[in-house]
């Protein structure tokens, strides 16, 4: 998928310009019920990602979620196929039913981005975790 020809269905009010994500009911802002369908860019930037170890039953580990701006201000939660992405990433973004995706590419190569002599952790964003047994 390339994000830049795909496009995600989001919604506008038309008496408070608010935008959110389609849904049955009336504005989240005002209550209003002039809703119009709107189609923006399938891309966004990633704020916060994670990475689960231990999933709920019946999803695969680890498992990865963002939380993914898209146009206008519009957040969704979406799960994460590929490598955790860093904060700030943009990735690719598709709504699989119920469900929102993101595609996240490879990362670099261990030791790409940093100097001669400097410490693997330096800079990094994602911690890992491993709880107690």
């Amino acid at each position: 998928m390339s994000g830049a020809d795909e496009t995600i269905t989001i919604s506008r009010c038309g008496s408070c310009q608010a935008h959110f994500l389609p849904s049955d009911g009336p504005c989240p802002r005002c209550g209003s019920t002039d809703i119009r369908a709107v189609e923006v860019p399938a891309l966004g930037q990633v704020l916060v990602a994670t990475e689960l170890a231990y999933p709920a039953a019946g999803w695969t580990a680890p498992h990865v979620l963002a939380l993914i701006e898209i146009a206008e201000g519009v957040r969704v939660l979406a799960i994460v196929e590929g490598p955790t992405p860093a904060r700030e990433t943009v990735v690719s973004v598709r709504r699989d039913g119920p469900v929102y995706r993101a595609r996240s590419e490879p990362a670099a190569p261990p030791g790409a981005e940093r100097g001669e002599g400097e410490s693997p952790r330096a800079g990094a964003t994602d911690r890992s975790f491993e709880p107690p047994r």
